[in-house]
């Protein structure tokens, strides 16, 4: 049987670099924290991550919930389908926002989150997307 071992990496070297994903600059690897407890350094600095959190909580402070009947916009799955689906700590539901104006687009679960998110919630690469899954 083939046994593959995961080794991380420690980077904490002085010349390890990496790029943040908000703000595009260059820094050392120490200014990008651990994403939940995961053995890999978040995409966005130190800094940006404040700043995401911030936005968030205010956020968070003048939205009201999603109603207990609330459906996923995207994939039209109920919060019953897609409860756990953040993990232990989080809520079933995502707090959307447009990340270059800070506004409130919506309650959406954490699996289409990740999925825009990792589109880089970009209309033309989403429509690449379904151009792509469509064949055409």
């Amino acid at each position: 049987m083939l046994h593959i071992q995961k080794i991380e990496k420690k980077a904490t070297y002085e010349d390890a670099t990496k790029v943040c994903s908000k703000c595009g600059v260059e820094q050392p690897i120490e200014n990008f924290g651990r994403s939940s407890g995961a053995k890999y350094r978040r995409t966005e600095c130190n800094k940006c991550n404040r700043e995401l959190v911030r936005v968030r909580k205010l956020l968070k402070e003048v939205t009201p919930p999603p109603p207990s009947d609330h459906v996923c916009p995207i994939c039209e799955k109920t919060g019953e389908q897609v409860k756990g689906a953040g993990g232990k700590k989080s809520g079933t539901w995502c707090l959307d926002h447009d990340h270059k104006t800070g506004k409130f687009r919506g309650w959406i679960c954490h699996t289409c989150n990740r999925a825009i998110g990792q589109l880089q919630d970009n209309v033309r690469i989403l429509q690449n997307a379904i151009k792509y899954i469509e064949g055409v």
